[in-house]
């Protein structure tokens, strides 16, 4: 499946957030967190002409955190357990680095 983001729009690959704290113990919650993350695999090449196209500042293979309900979400026909969600530039609020 292929998906291609038009003007400055990007795709994540949603990553599941882990309920394991670092020593081990599982927590259980049934609220989503506040944010969520996902790996960039596209981005748009912007909207309008040379001078009003907004470099996003990203990269392919990035992972970046964006508010719960940002974006759109579309499931993987292929493959049910990805999901991927197209977001605005603007939805991006971080971007984690090692």
């Amino acid at each position: 499946m292929t998906i291609k983001p038009l003007g400055n729009r990007l795709v994540v690959q949603l990553i599941k957030q882990k309920n394991t704290t670092a020593s081990g113990i599982i927590t259980s919650t049934k609220e989503e967190p506040e944010q969520g993350m996902g790996k960039v695999i596209a981005i748009g090449k912007g909207q309008g002409d040379d001078e009003n196209i907004k470099d996003l500042g990203l990269e392919i293979g990035q992972i970046v955190l964006f508010p719960r309900y940002a974006g759109e979400e579309i499931k993987d026909q292929n493959n049910p357990d990805v999901v991927y969600k197209v977001l605005k530039g603007s939805d991006v609020i971080a971007v984690l680095e090692d």
